[in-house]
């Protein structure tokens, strides 16, 4: 042994004197190797996974329950991409659980043929080669129509291509009802870029922006996908005074929720009650860390 190695003080983390204990009673390093991957490492993994992993419905509820609670007026959830209908229904559901069902409208938009072709590279996986195809993601628009119709009076279904049903008449009705939750789920970028030109001037400050696809396709690079939509709007391609914030309060460990902000924009949301309030002012009681 070098002197270099007799003098070396080990780490003193109490966990790896555990486990320097347990490597001590294991016989053989295939064993130790076998032990260690399946009752720690795995372990571990899936507990931080079931702590972390974001589901995406859960700030639905959380966007709905912050509005009801802290702003005045009507709103809008603005959902592009349907499918199946899978989250739209879900959502309306949200809406009418938090009692926001009289005051939140949601509005789904898709061509209902499924995935038109790649407009280019920007739109493809690179990893894998397993790109969307044509047709894929069909939904049932008479049959989500008569579905919703049945159970919810707070809805509105745009059949048709982004540029063709975001009109301008549907862009000013969100001057009475402004989107607090805008989905994209059109998975190319070429589809979200035609959406997101078009709903900018109408964005209040602060409302939530959610990428379904955003680290599905090729990890969240930059260069592709929705990714690269919010890459190119916090470069200024988009305009300037633009960011989106992505909200780690919302998202968890997530990177698909995002809040907008247009800075000089007059597009408010009607507060409740304000931060100076004087139920907020916090008076001394004593100078411990306790309140």
């Amino acid at each position: 042994m070098s002197e270099s190695q007799s003098t070396y003080v080990p780490n003193p983390s109490p966990l790896l004197k555990v486990l320097r204990g347990l490597s001590r009673m294991i016989p053989g390093d295939y064993l130790k190797t076998a032990i260690y991957l399946n009752l720690i490492e795995r372990p571990r993994r899936t507990m931080r996974t079931a702590l972390n992993t974001f589901y995406r419905m859960d700030h639905v509820y959380a966007v709905l329950r912050e509005f009801r609670d802290n702003y005045q007026g009507n709103f809008s959830i603005l959902e592009f991409g349907t499918s199946d209908g899978y989250a739209f229904t879900k959502m309306l559901y949200a809406a009418c659980y938090m009692g926001m069902d009289e005051r939140v409208t949601v509005h789904t938009f898709d061509s209902f043929e499924g995935m038109p072709p790649a407009a280019d590279a920007r739109d493809l996986d690179l990893v894998g080669s397993d790109s969307w195809a044509p047709g894929e993601y069909r939904g049932r628009y008479e049959h989500l129509q008569r579905y919703c119709a049945g159970k919810y009076r707070n809805f509105n279904i745009h059949k048709g291509y982004f540029e063709d049903s975001v009109t301008p008449a549907l862009l000013e009705s969100l001057r009475a009802t402004p989107p607090i939750l805008v989905w994209f789920d059109c998975d190319y970028y070429s589809s979200a870029k035609t959406v997101m030109e078009r709903l900018i001037p109408h964005l209040p400050n602060g409302c939530v922006l959610y990428f379904d696809e955003y680290d599905n396709l090729n990890f969240g690079s930059r260069f592709t996908g929705e990714a690269r939509l919010v890459h190119e709007i916090n470069q200024g391609k988009f305009g300037e005074n633009l960011e989106l914030i992505c909200d780690r309060k919302l998202g968890l460990d997530s990177d698909r929720i995002y809040r907008f902000m247009h800075f000089g924009s007059a597009l408010r949301y009607v507060a409740a009650r304000t931060e100076n309030a004087p139920n907020v002012v916090h008076l001394r009681t004593n100078d411990s860390p306790l309140p």
